[in-house]
């Protein structure tokens, strides 16, 4: 059983793994089907089949060996067309924060520590941290502009061309926004990636396996929901922006920028077409808060193709238009039609400042 934004579709046989790879080779599939249970969908409208979060527009049969087959729908008819194998892969959590310039002092160690031990890495620029011999869960990652060099290119012009605007702050944005990218990341094989602030400080010992976990029941984009304040809008958030030395000022953290235009961002991105709570139309009921959100931990799924397009979408709309990355996150989740997964949920309370998984100490420790 698959359920989609409320709705439940519904099909199941038994049959052998190797019959669907044979089908899969003569291009005759007619069932979708992995392990001992499977999932069949074919030929059928495509508003009436189940997209898993896993893979985006794609439909996805998994069993629980973790392996499966999954089909995308035909643009010409909108009935599924091309069938794929996919093999699953372990999630490897990694985390990932940023500490440039003197805004935070330092990595906050995790209390307790971490178990399992999952590499937490944090990119600098300071020589006192590179250099370090103090034991740390953390690894250093020297900052490096050569990885920025093409996107100098690509955002010729931009307000915050990363060659231009070098305020640490917004250099941040690309670890934040471009981890995919980071060598020392792929070496480690790192598939779903945690963004922390560096203000952030884990509190829970189990936090790599919950993140694990969460991803291989295709949550992605987990993130802490705004205040109800915010009522999931991002004109709430505008609103709070656009008095906010961070973004009016041309100097921010001792370092020059350009003055962030964050309401022209808005005006923007409401003529490109984006509705204020654009999911409340799909029959779900969202609590008030749904819609805005914290990004001070993100967590990201690599394996879901659809992941890297939205970071690049945030990476671009904070190139182009402002630093005010809480501003472009919903919108590139709009533009891609992507769902959020927001906490506080079934499984963990608190919000973005203490929650079980982590506490907001603060800025400059």
């Amino acid at each position: 059983m698959v359920k989609k934004q409320g709705r439940t579709a519904v099909a199941a046989t038994t049959v052998a793994t190797t019959t669907a790879k044979s089908a899969i080779r003569s291009g005759r599939l007619s069932l979708l089907l992995v392990g001992i249970f499977v999932s069949v969908w074919i030929n059928l409208p495509a508003e009436l089949i189940p997209h898993h979060p896993l893979f985006g527009d794609s439909i996805l049969v998994q069993d629980s060996a973790h392996a499966g087959v999954a089909a995308h729908t035909d643009p010409g008819n909108g009935n599924v067309k091309l069938v794929q194998e996919y093999a699953y892969l372990e999630p490897k959590v990694c985390v990932i924060s940023v500490l440039l310039g003197n805004y935070e002092k330092s990595a906050k160690e995790p209390s307790p520590p971490l178990d399992p031990s999952r590499p937490l890495f944090f990119i600098t620029d300071r020589e006192d941290l590179l250099n370090s011999k103090e034991s740390s869960q953390w690894k250093p990652i020297r900052v490096d502009p050569s990885l920025w060099k093409d996107d100098c290119l690509r955002f010729q012009g931009a307000r915050n061309n990363p060659c231009d605007n070098i305020n640490p702050f917004n250099l941040g944005k690309f670890y934040k926004t471009q981890f995919h990218r980071v060598p020392e990341l792929t070496a480690e094989g790192c598939n779903v990636v945690v963004w922390l602030d560096g203000s952030i400080q884990l509190t829970n010992a189990t936090f790599m396996k919950d993140m694990a976990s969460r991803a291989d029941r295709g949550q992605n984009l987990v993130v802490y929901a705004h205040h109800e304040s915010r009522e999931g809008r991002i004109d709430k958030e505008v609103g709070e922006s656009i008095v906010f030395r961070k973004y009016t000022s041309n100097k921010f953290a001792g370092h020059p920028q350009p003055v962030q235009p964050v309401m022209e961002q808005y005006q923007h991105y409401m003529a490109q077409g984006f509705k204020e709570r654009w999911f409340d139309g799909n029959g779900d009921q969202h609590r008030r808060s749904y819609g805005m959100y914290v990004t001070c931990m993100v967590m990201f799924d690599l394996r879901q193709p659809v992941t890297q397009k939205f970071l690049d979408c945030w990476w671009e709309e904070s190139v182009r238009w402002t630093t005010q990355d809480q501003v472009s996150f919903p919108y590139c989740a709009w533009k891609l039609g992507l769902h959020v997964h927001a906490l506080p949920d079934a499984e963990i309370s608190g919000d973005s400042d203490k929650n079980p998984y982590f506490e907001k100490l603060k800025h400059g420790l």
